[in-house]
């Protein structure tokens, strides 16, 4: 840090603690990889089983899962898995750091020492890991809040979709704003972590408290703030920057692996899931060493400029002739069993599943305005196996299609649709805005939808559930059931305890629970099918919603490659604003072999040409 200091010093410096001590450090990162995989992960999940069930619930989805964070228990959860994550991190970057400086002796640390630099004073690593996210959250709190106030001011006067899709002013000011907030509190989260960089260091190596060493990395990084932060956020960037390279290469590689790598689909995937296995834990293990030895060497470089005395000695370590990789010996195979328990569920790829059903997301939205009789008509047409429509209810209690909570983005009308009577909502015109073939197009009925339906195509009615109005779910079950169209139809929406109401007054319906994001195990709820957003839905959630016979549907998927990687996923519905692109990739789909399918599936996962 000195004026003989140089970047280039520095990465030299680090080069060599690497050089001197990378056997032993690949070795922590197996053993950490290990703790993280089947140790921290189960627990986590076991943890959150508890929290809910000591909560009454099974799982939680959509605002009542936010609602359940907001919660003293959710946020009690929360806060404990956030620190333990910030906890393992810096166990991690304490075994590195003290790992290192071992290595610097002529004799080799033993499997002792790399679990006692893996734990030293672990309670001391807590507490600073704690503070840390506390200081953090708190930094944090105020321009979350002024976001919220944002939002409050700029975007709550109509449909959040009014300014989501039109995009007026007031949403780009709203953007600009958010950008800046969030700009404004990544400096200072980024200025508090550079100022805190050395307490790890201190309190190992100088056998400090936690409070202690936040205060004295402090104190010592005070006229040399930015040349630490340069050194750490540029290695950030650059391992960042290797992660890209690192896909763009094993692209390519896959690519070249399914084109001349012989015939067999079995070996094709399994020599790719090693090496993107290998990829990816080589990636990491240089994050985590570097960003440590790094970390380390600053430190050093401080204390010299500061003419400290070095304290480098780790409480507790010892030192060995015996290298112990008998540890490695356990640890690897476990690893190393990943590919293969991947494996086992690929092999459902060659399975046959039923083909895939097709929904027309809001009617065939590309063809026509959303939530029309036209729309409706278009997807009957394409021949989808379902429509997707969107209901809501007049002051007067007419069930109408519409999506929105006001009329402004497809009728230019700022009110809201429960402030006006049918009467009123029926003279406005909803189809000009799509295109002059559609003038005139006027708001439908929830009975005229079904008519035009009934027989010809299922309909997928979605409950938008805007406020505390319960009219709209007696009215809905009320109407499917005078027109007898309870096996033509599914009812799905966001809000469980309306399903289970719907269910209650009509016992014939099939009910699907919208999700966008949930806690537990949401397989058990007493739902028929679940609507799932397509990049929140996961292998285990789709296992287990089949395990016990419920469909599973995803949302609103438009890319072709996309639609492949559901299907082979054996999804039983995908909902799409284009179902006529669907249907042409479904047909193609149907009409391969399990092998070509499963071909076909890992290039266009891969997002490779065909």
């Amino acid at each position: 840090m000195n004026q003989t200091f140089k970047f280039v010093d520095l990465a030299l410096s680090v080069w060599n603690d690497f050089r001197s001590s990378q056997r032993i450090l690949i070795l922590c990162n197996l053993y950490y990889k290990f703790v993280e995989a089947w140790l921290i992960v189960p627990m986590i999940a076991l943890g959150l089983a508890a929290v809910l069930t000591l909560a009454g619930h099974s799982a939680v989805s959509n605002w009542d899962a936010f609602s359940f964070l907001l919660s003293p228990i959710g946020i009690l959860y929360a806060a404990v898995i956030s620190a333990a994550t910030v906890v393992l991190l810096l166990f991690e970057l304490a075994s590195i750091m003290g790992l290192a400086s071992l290595a610097e002796t002529d004799e080799r640390p033993s499997m002792r020492a790399c679990l006692s630099a893996a734990f030293p004073r672990p309670w001391r690593v807590v507490v600073l890991g704690t503070v840390i996210l506390v200081s953090l959250v708190i930094a944090s709190t105020p321009f979350v809040l002024l976001a919220l106030l944002t939002y409050r001011s700029l975007l709550s006067q109509h449909d959040i979709n009014y300014y989501v899709t039109e995009r007026p002013p007031a949403f780009w000011l709203a953007a600009s704003i958010g950008l800046a907030i969030l700009l404004a509190m990544s400096v200072v989260e980024i200025i508090m972590l550079v100022r805190w960089s050395f307490a790890l260091p201190v309190m190992i190596f100088e056998n400090r408290s936690s409070f202690a060493s936040l205060g004295i990395s402090n104190e010592r990084i005070r006229g040399a703030s930015w040349r630490v932060g340069i050194s750490l956020l540029g290695w950030l960037f650059c391992t960042t920057l290797l992660g890209f390279v690192l896909e763009a290469g094993f692209r390519l590689f896959a690519g070249f692996v399914l084109e001349y790598a012989g015939d067999s689909p079995v070996f094709k995937i399994l020599i790719l899931l090693t090496v993107q296995a290998g990829l990816l834990a080589i990636w990491s293990f240089v994050t985590l060493t570097g960003s440590g030895l790094i970390t380390r060497r600053l430190y050093l470089y401080r204390n010299q400029e500061l003419g400290l005395i070095q304290h480098e000695k780790v409480i507790g370590l010892r030192k060995s002739k015996s290298f112990g990789w008998s540890l490695a010996l356990v640890i690897v195979p476990l690893l190393l069993m990943t590919p293969a328990v991947l494996w086992t569920r690929i092999r459902q790829v060659m399975a046959d599943h039923p083909p895939v059903k097709v929904t027309a997301h809001r009617g065939h939205s590309r063809a026509a305005p959303e939530n029309t009789i036209s729309a409706v008509r278009a997807a009957i047409e394409s021949k989808a196996d379902y429509a997707e429509v969107d209901v809501l209810m007049t002051a007067d209690g007419v069930v109408v299609l519409l999506h929105d909570s006001d009329l402004k983005r497809v009728a230019g009308d700022e009110r809201k649709i429960s402030d006006i009577s049918f009467d009123e909502v029926k003279k406005l015109d909803v189809g000009s805005w799509f295109g002059p073939d559609f003038v005139g197009e006027r708001v439908p009925t929830l009975d005229e939808v079904i008519n035009q339906s009934k027989g010809r195509i299922k309909l997928n009615i979605e409950l938008k559930v805007y406020g505390p109005d319960s009219r709209l779910i007696p009215e809905v079950a009320r109407i499917i059931r005078e027109l007898n169209f309870e096996s033509e139809c599914i009812v799905t929406t966001f809000d469980y305890d309306s399903l289970l109401e719907l269910k209650r007054l009509n016992p014939k319906l099939r009910t699907g629970l919208i999700i966008a994001h949930a806690l537990g195990d949401v397989s058990r709820l007493d739902v028929d099918l679940f609507s799932v957003r397509a990049n929140w839905l996961s292998d285990q959630v789709l296992r287990q919603a089949h395990r016990r016979e419920k469909e599973v549907h995803v949302w609103t998927v438009n890319d072709p490659a996309e639609m492949l990687s559901f299907m082979k996923r054996g999804v039983d519905n995908i909902i799409t604003d284009d179902p006529d692109i669907l249907i042409s990739v479904r047909n193609q789909w149907i009409s391969l072999s399990a092998s070509e399918r499963l071909l076909l599936a890992s290039r266009l996962l891969l997002g490779l040409k065909q």
